[in-house]
């Protein structure tokens, strides 16, 4: 709608404002003046533009224009002055100015600092946003843009275990909500009202995360969420607790899964993520669920794969040694010369 609305603007400040007649062109100036302080006010208020940099740059040219309409309305009011009383001084006693060369100085200066401003003002921004560690497109550098389909509530659910993934769960979703501004995720401790319901909330959801920890297969309300899930077709992303303590292997977790279960979830090809405790892993983690649940958005999901970053994590990093490195490998140790 804002792109109707700066059409709109365009429209009446070069064409619209010329039905006012020619003898009142003085008017035309404030009518153009009013349009352009009301625009950049919107502006600023709406911010309609994605990136905060545009956002900088089309305050700053409304207010450009803003300028140069008041530089037009003293040099309107100036000649003005002079066509009527053409012998007389009164141009510059009632506006001060004894020709228009101040007027056009003036606003080249404003003009040019306006601009410079906002120019500073926008790298600044530019690079601030940069900095920030949220998902990014590698093929735009650009945050992606998130949706859902209508009549669904949540972008992704979470499924786990209370005994063995409950901490893991709440790490995941608070650190997605950091990456990807605006996710809706459902857990259970935030959002659960109804424990009856849980099929409910399975269908308005998006994509469905199977957080598979010791014990997830053996509970019955995780089993439930997972055959209402297949049921219901919903695309699905694996993580794999990698803790021996409280996940482990993916055979050993497959082994807990019902039979009838076992090929449609292990088997059938969904995108897998093992959850470990260090940091940077998670990240790599956290992109694998970010790409499965943007290929499943409507305005990504003819793409097999979306490469995703984060600004400053060790894959964006060229990483050397500072001096040359001897590697010691030991005969004793099968298969170690080779790797």
């Amino acid at each position: 709608w804002w792109e109707a609305l700066e059409l709109a603007r365009k429209l009446v400040l070069t064409g619209a404002v010329l039905l006012i007649p020619e003898e009142r062109a003085f008017l035309r100036l404030v009518v153009a003046r009013l349009i352009c302080s009301c625009y950049a006010v919107g502006l600023a208020a709406v911010r309609p533009y994605k990136r905060i940099e545009d956002s900088v740059l089309a305050v700053a040219m409304s207010l450009v224009l803003l300028l140069f309409f008041l530089g037009a309305n003293w040099t309107t009011v100036y000649l003005g002055i002079e066509e009527r009383h053409p012998n007389s001084k009164d141009a510059e006693a009632i506006l001060g100015l004894s020709s228009l060369d101040p007027i056009v100085d003036s606003l080249i200066v404003l003009v040019a600092v306006a601009l410079l401003l906002f120019l500073i003002g926008a790298i600044v921004a530019a690079r601030n946003i940069a900095k920030k560690p949220t998902i990014r497109l590698v093929s735009n550098k650009q945050p992606p843009k998130l949706m859902i389909a209508r009549g669904l509530t949540w972008h992704l659910f979470n499924s786990h275990i209370w005994s063995t993934g409950q901490d893991a769960a709440a790490v995941i979703k608070n650190e997605l909500q950091q990456l990807l501004p605006g996710i809706k995720i459902f857990l259970d401790v935030d959002e659960l009202d109804d424990i009856g319901a849980l099929e409910e909330y399975v269908a308005r959801s998006q994509m469905i995360l199977f957080f598979l920890s010791k014990g997830y297969f053996r509970s019955t309300n995780c089993l439930r969420e997972v055959r209402s899930s297949l049921t219901m077709r919903k695309p699905l992303v694996l993580v794999q607790e990698a803790h021996p303590a409280k996940g482990g292997t993916l055979e050993v977790l497959r082994a807990e899964c019902p039979e009838d279960l076992q090929a449609r979830v292990f088997e059938a090809n969904w995108r897998l993520a093992v959850w470990h405790r260090i940091q940077d892993f998670q990240l790599v983690s956290l992109k694998i669920i970010a790409e499965a649940l943007l290929l499943c958005m409507p305005n990504h999901c003819r793409m097999s794969s979306l490469p995703l970053f984060v600004p400053g994590d060790t894959s964006t990093q060229t990483l050397v040694f500072s001096k040359p490195v001897v590697l010691w490998a030991s005969p004793a140790n099968p298969g170690a010369a080779e790797l």
